[in-house]
């Protein structure tokens, strides 16, 4: 058999895989939109605030989540809507704290700092997952999970671990990279509550459009605040603006379904490390921000912690399928 016909075979039967996981595919979506979002906000950092960045991403997300709840009309479950709103509550001032909150460690840490630091959730993501959701504590799960770690600080080479003095490190530099430890733990407990809102059925909008209505209010806030209100001086910094909202509402709601589809949120957190490559692509070919090659190195054991969380995952059913009692923190509706 000639060698394009093997690989022909090969290619489809990988999209076939691929395409049966619809987990998978949300997951790609998720990371393809948040590194689409990240470049945005790298190109549009020197033209405005980050409070107007802030801003215009909430504005964002709440446009399309409108748009997304007036075309498709989902209903919210008709079962304990107090407690539905209470959850869609909380993950808002949750979503609002990590979004913030990854904006202002950017700002006052580096950026290779943040993105390694917050990039540590995986790990967070399967303690917890151990602890509320009864996933089982295996050997692959927590390896790859700290692979995808070490794969992160390889790419991103954060001043903190390759060479900044202790003196030489500012109040304002330790306040950022406290911030993004703050945002690791903030991402992870989005991604376990994403489990819980999954549980009830929750259409995506609902999750996506609560986020916005509390995060518009408070970056229009924050501009008013500290004065830092400016407008877009051209159409092309109208469309960046408003593609990095549309970006971040689809990573939103395909993360969120991800995890819905999964039931293993670490699977699908480790997943989103490979974040950091596509991004790490995207700025040499857009802004020719280069890397080392201990940075590839790094790209490589993300893409293996990915592969190998995903394959060591399909052995292992959720441990909720037909045992409700399996997942303690977790209530079953019908």
């Amino acid at each position: 058999m000639a060698p394009a016909t093997v690989c022909a075979k090969a290619s489809v039967v990988c999209l076939d895989s691929i395409t049966q996981r619809k987990e998978v595919l949300y997951s790609l979506l998720s990371v393809t939109m948040y590194s689409c979002a990240d470049l945005l906000i790298y190109y549009l950092k020197d033209r405005f605030h980050m409070f107007v960045i802030f801003t215009w991403i909430s504005a964002g997300i709440f446009t399309a989540s409108a748009i997304d709840g007036v075309v498709r009309r989902s209903p919210l479950p008709l079962g304990d809507r107090r407690k539905v709103i209470g959850l869609l509550a909380i993950n808002s001032l949750l979503s609002s704290a990590s979004e913030l909150v990854t904006t202002l460690a950017n700002v006052l840490a580096t950026p290779g700092d943040s993105v390694a630091i917050i990039n540590t959730a995986p790990t967070v993501v399967f303690v917890l997952s151990v602890l509320l959701l009864g996933d089982p504590f295996t050997l692959a799960g927590i390896s790859f999970s700290v692979l995808s770690v070490i794969g992160v600080a390889l790419v991103t080479q954060p001043p903190i671990l390759v060479g900044t003095l202790v003196g030489d490190i500012s109040n304002e530099y330790i306040t950022g990279v406290s911030l993004a430890g703050g945002s690791a733990i903030i991402e992870a407990v989005l991604v376990i509550m994403y489990r819980f809102i999954g549980n009830y059925d929750i259409p995506p909008v609902y999750v996506t459009l609560f986020n916005g209505l509390i995060c518009l209010p408070l970056g229009l806030t924050l501009c008013n605040v500290f004065d830092v209100w400016s407008t877009p001086h051209s159409m092309g910094e109208v469309f960046a603006l408003s593609s990095t909202g549309v970006a971040w509402y689809l990573a939103v709601t395909s993360l969120y379904l991800a995890v819905k589809e999964k039931q293993r949120p670490v699977c699908v957190i480790t997943l989103m490390t490979s974040e950091v490559v596509i991004v790490m692509i995207g700025q040499y070919l857009l802004f020719r921000v280069e890397n080392t090659w201990i940075g590839y190195i790094g790209a490589l054991l993300i893409m293996v912690a990915c592969i190998g969380i995903e394959v060591s995952g399909n052995g292992v059913d959720d441990p909720a399928d037909g045992n409700e009692e399996a997942h303690p923190m977790i209530e079953k509706t019908s």
